[in-house]
């Protein structure tokens, strides 16, 4: 967030000198979401649970590995002079379960791997969140900069004025202590801006995992928008793309999977087996056998599938909450991104002119000797206070986009484009996505 700053580092000409231009070249917004998407560890370490949950899925399918038993035995022939028998025996066995097992906790892995998918597209847009939050930051901290530099050059030159005034007998002395005065808070106030942008540019570079130092070149300012899409519309999207909502969604089916994997553990498991017998004398014998087991003790499956019940119903508890928290969180970002954009509209079509031009009238009265100095100094303080109000609806509007799109799933100037793509999607298919 933002300091609130008094009216000195903004100073007298800020009204009439052209703004500081930094050397750098701009930093795109793009540029970095892009650079957080392949070098954020958070979404990184995201991805990597997802793709371990994933490469579970088709071992899960895969029978268990057949055993293979070599026994070479010799057996004494108890008659001095006759040789032991030597008998080598080979097996072969492979378990088999139940028809459907296999696939259901496949299934599972499936659904845990949907679950790790959802949670890193939340990821995402958390840290995508956060880096728009330092960009604009980065912006408004820069123009702080730019007009408190403008302050101090300026200021200088009303020292310079207020002394020549005081020499010749036109001003009192206190005008000139409180110049001075101004002066030294402006200088503070530009250092102060100096050291806030390096903070922030050391949590960008961290959400980008660069060094902390690694310099970041100026912002571009955001554009104020209106959310192209009503209540209702916001509401729905969200319902279909809000990853926390959708992990919610798989939870339930993980569940139910769950519950179908306990209740088959009451079915039997089958096995087949080959085993070979070779002697030194006599010929070869072979088995070919049949296995079946069955779970004897009832007190295992019976307690596991009451588990799964509950789960299933806690899922869909947790679900149910989930969609209540993503709905009430878009309807209030949505109210908030309204307010403080019609607030931001408001202070640059009226309020800062107003501002302005007070500031504006004020000045011509103390350069024609009408005007006292401490009704400059007010002038000047209502147009900072001003100007950082404005500057903090701007901010708070950025803010509130950024968490509006981690609610909804999708940048909220795209909510037409997703309604679009749900109707063309069949409906079972909606949460598979």
């Amino acid at each position: 967030m933002f300091h609130r700053y008094s009216w000195p580092h903004l100073a007298v000409l800020l009204v009439c000198m052209p703004s500081f231009l930094w050397a750098a070249e701009p930093t795109s917004l793009s540029s970095l979401l892009l650079k957080a998407r392949e070098a954020n560890p958070d979404i990184q370490a995201a991805q990597h649970r997802w793709k371990v949950k994933l490469a579970e899925v088709s071992p899960n399918a895969a029978w268990p590995d057949p055993t293979f038993t070599f026994v070479d035995e010799q057996f004494p022939s108890g008659v001095n002079g006759v040789d032991p028998e030597h008998i080598k025996h080979y097996r072969v066995e492979q378990m088999i379960p139940f028809p459907g097992k296999l696939t259901n906790e496949s299934r599972m892995k499936y659904h845990e791997a949907l679950i790790e998918q959802a949670k890193y597209q939340a990821t995402t847009l958390e840290v995508f969140r956060d880096v728009k939050a330092r960009y604009y930051q980065l912006y408004l901290t820069d123009r702080l900069i730019s007009l408190a530099q403008q302050s101090v050059d300026v200021m200088k030159q009303a020292l310079g004025s207020a002394q020549a005034r005081l020499a010749s007998g036109q001003a009192s002395a206190a005008d000139a202590f409180m110049a001075e005065t101004e002066l030294k808070r402006m200088e503070n106030m530009l250092f102060e801006q100096k050291q806030a942008r390096t903070l922030v540019q050391i949590e960008l570079n961290t959400l980008l995992n660069y060094p902390t130092e690694t310099p970041i070149g100026p912002a571009e300012p955001p554009e104020l928008k209106d959310v192209p899409a009503d209540l209702a519309q916001l509401q729905k999207v969200a319902g279909s793309d809000n990853p926390l909502y959708l992990a919610a969604m798989h939870e339930i089916n993980h569940s139910r999977a769950m519950m179908t994997h306990h209740a088959m553990q009451f079915l039997p498991d089958f096995g087949v087996m080959y085993e070979r017998e070779n002697a030194d004398a006599g010929p070869a014998g072979r088995q070919i056998g049949v296995s079946v087991t069955f779970p004897l003790w009832l007190q295992r499956p019976i307690g596991l599938y009451r588990s799964a019940k509950e789960h299933l119903s806690e899922a869909e508890a947790s679900s149910q909450s989930m969609r209540n928290m993503v709905l009430k969180n878009v309807h209030a970002e949505y109210t908030e991104t309204n307010t403080y954009l019609t607030q931001a509209r408001n202070y640059e079509s009226s309020i800062l002119p107003a501002a302005q031009s007070t500031l504006k009238i004020a000045q011509r009265q103390y350069a024609s000797g009408q005007g006292d100095f401490l009704r400059l100094l007010e002038s000047f303080r209502t147009w900072i206070q001003t100007n950082n109000e404005y500057q903090d609806k701007l901010y708070q509007y950025v803010l509130h986009w950024g968490e509006l799109e981690r609610w909804l799933g999708v940048p909220p100037d795209r909510v037409k484009e997703a309604l679009e793509q749900h109707e063309l999607m069949p409906t079972e298919m909606n949460h598979a996505k």
